[in-house]
């Protein structure tokens, strides 16, 4: 494969012959979107966030805490909403990006590809305490747990929100949901009627275009299809020397969404990406990593009444990924059927049944080693939650609990107690107690990483896996207060403490002398549970609507860890508490301008992550955007801008890490 460089300013256009052929298939499918929508219907806009009043924002429907829709004034949890419009007026163009704005998420680049994203502590490249879905598929990777953010690089504009909880779901959502669920929900095929174009150029996003257009069927379906191209240019290391970390995705997908009769509802929805990340591994070796994959998800719902409803869904997804140290191709199927209804005494009953099947196969190398390279993993689970009404509109308690069996660690119970208190329209309180797990993967089954470590004579470390590995427990507290003490201030406000167990650890033994060759000494160390920890902290945020066309929103999180050896050697353990800041505090401001213009800026300050060697520092992203007539939207946008660069994590098994530049960019989005 040839490569041309061309450079001039800062920015810079890598042109490859797989970047040649992922344009002409996205070209040829924007060709087709915009043929046909010559005849397309004019598309409604999102509504304007500021014209929102701060009553409404409480009034907001989130289902990822309970797997059905629920206002989040009455949602006994830890959430935040990201909705579309905080997505258009954020100004930047990634998924990783938007999700700083929620307390409580601690989010870090390790170079221009791959992020650190966690809650409540235990950052690194895969993060294992924290669930990621899109439309309820998890994009959860089972091999190292964690998420492979470079390929969830959606439209934007058709995310409809994003749920955010804080703290376990694993009553409703299974194990691996201990810190954290983030459910990336997009929007309904006949929200997105008509053409919408966008295209953005700048010194670090250097393209990224999509073209979408949505229909009818008669009176009762819908349908969108869509196509994206994404290029992100690289960052520098540390030393000021570029670090061969760009990457591009091109991809497209469908949606049809019909009301078959006034009681079923059938959705189905999917897409394909293909795409390159490119990658420095620490023994400083250059790898270009090919990404390709595709979803289908089929859901069916039928609505017996306003309290009652069935949903079956089933999705099937095919991630392939082949970089310098590993190689994965792995195929995941899951069905699900839920019910919900109003019992006797007015109780509202959610229950439901889960399969899931998943597959792979993995291309070893001289480092990385799985053995089986290809296992089958299979995972059903049961779960059933109840609301309580103790004291009408005033008083509720919310009983559930989940059994789950998997392959690696067998049967898991994952129950949960929820208390929501009503004193006011305007006030409710919350508190619970649940119990998560965090399974075994792949890895820590399976692998054999072998690391060198650069002395004289040269040493290597092994790292293994242990088919004796547990699950990780945890043991959670939370309380939560969620007010309006005015018209225009809205305040939220949750704690938490939480006991976890079997934590993972990383365990030495005795030194392999003449091991991987003659002469050379290698340190085997596996992964074992010998780690204890606590955690403890609080997350706050406030809405104030200044003015009719201004509002702030603010948000801080105090966070501490403290992780305990009961009979672990790990010397690397007490650095785990560091890895997450113990402070964090936001700052955005939405102003609605004369002649159709806003101004949208965004202060975030981020304490200092101290076993990463991370110094604290701030982060400043201003957004004037412009309509000079009802179909176009014309805006630039400048992130970063306090420094030139700062850094932001450490390095991970894979990465080196980089630091993150200044930039600026322009973006056209028409509308027909």
């Amino acid at each position: 494969m040839s490569r041309n460089d061309s450079r001039g300013g800062n920015a810079v256009v890598r042109w490859t012959t797989s970047t040649l052929g992922r344009v002409q298939w996205i070209a040829a499918l924007i060709g087709l979107v915009l043929a046909a929508g010559a005849s397309a219907d004019p598309v409604s806009g999102d509504v304007d966030l500021l014209s929102l009043s701060v009553e409404d924002l409480l009034q907001i429907e989130v289902t990822t805490v309970s797997k059905r829709a629920t206002r989040l004034s009455q949602t006994p949890a830890a959430v935040q909403v990201i909705t579309s419009e905080d997505i258009r007026r954020s100004g930047v163009t990634n998924v990783p990006d938007l999700l700083r704005m929620v307390p409580g998420l601690h989010v870090a680049s390790i170079d221009s590809s791959s992020w650190a994203i966690t809650a409540r502590g235990f950052n690194s490249q895969f993060a294992n305490k924290l669930l990621v879905m899109i439309d309820g598929r998890s994009v959860y990777t089972p091999l190292f747990s964690g998420v492979y953010w470079d390929v969830q690089d959606l439209m934007l504009e058709d995310i409809e929100r994003i749920e955010v909880v804080r703290g376990p779901g694993g009553t409703i959502w299974g194990a691996n949901a201990v810190n954290g669920v983030i459910d990336i929900i997009t929007k309904k095929a006949s929200d997105t009627q008509g053409l919408l174009v966008t295209a953005t150029a700048g010194n670090l996003t250097r393209v990224s275009t999509s073209a979408r257009y949505g229909g009818a069927i008669g009176d009762r379906a819908h349908y969108r299809a869509y196509v994206r191209y994404y290029n992100r240019g690289q960052f520098d290391n540390r030393a000021g020397v570029n670090a061969h970390d760009a990457w591009d995705v091109a991809r497209g997908g469908a949606r049809i969404d019909w009301d078959v009769t006034d009681s079923d509802r059938l959705s189905i929805h999917g897409g394909y990406y293909e795409g390159e990340s490119d990658e420095t591994t620490l023994t400083l070796a250059r790898s270009d990593a090919d990404l390709r994959g595709g979803n289908a998800v089929v859901r069916w719902t039928h609505t017996f009444s306003e309290s009652s409803e069935l949903q079956a869904t089933a999705w099937y997804d095919r991630t392939e990924r082949y970089g310098l140290l590993l190689g994965e191709h792995r195929d995941t199927f899951d069905a699900e059927l839920r019910h919900s209804f109003e019992a006797a005494l007015g109780w509202n009953v959610n229950w439901g049944a889960n399969y899931r099947v998943t597959t792979d196969k993995i291309r070893n190398s001289a480092g990385v080693n799985f053995d089986p390279r290809r296992r089958t993993v299979n995972l059903v689970s049961g779960f059933v939650q109840t609301d309580v009404p103790l004291v009408e509109d005033r008083l509720a308690l919310i009983l559930g609990t989940k059994l789950e069996y998997n392959d690696y660690s067998g049967l898991e119970v994952l129950p949960s107690a929820r208390m929501l208190w009503t004193p006011a329209p305007r006030h409710s309180a919350w508190a619970a107690v649940s119990r998560a797990v965090r399974a075994p993967n792949r890895a820590e089954n399976d692998v054999s990483l072998l690391v060198p470590q650069g002395a004289t004579p040269p040493q290597f470390t092994l790292l293994q896996g242990d088919n004796d590995f547990e699950s990780e427990d945890l043991l959670a507290f939370e309380m939560g207060y969620r007010a309006q003490p005015l018209d225009d201030v809205l305040i939220d406000i949750a704690g938490y403490y939480n006991l976890y167990e079997n934590v993972r650890s990383v365990e030495s033994g005795a030194t392999i002398i003449n091991f991987p060759g003659p002469g050379l000494v290698t340190l085997p160390l596996s992964a074992q549970n010998h780690l204890d920890a606590h955690g403890y902290g609080v997350e706050t945020s406030a809405t104030w609507s200044v003015l009719d066309n201004w509002r702030l929103i603010a948000g801080y999180t105090f966070m501490k860890l403290d992780i305990k050896r009961r009979r672990s050697t790990d010397p690397t353990a007490q650095g785990q508490e560091d890895d997450t800041p113990e402070n964090q505090f936001h700052v955005r401001s939405l102003v609605d301008l004369p002649c159709n213009l806003q101004l949208d800026t965004a202060l975030y300050w981020v304490d200092r992550v101290s076993n990463q060697q991370i110094d604290d520092y701030a982060r400043l992203d201003v957004r004037l955007g412009w309509r000079p007539i009802e179909n176009l939207e014309l805006s630039v946008a400048g992130q970063n801008l306090t420094e030139s660069s700062h850094d932001e994590f450490g390095p991970s098994f894979t990465r080196l890490p980089t630091s993150v530049p200044r930039s600026f960019y322009g973006k056209v989005t028409w509308s027909y």
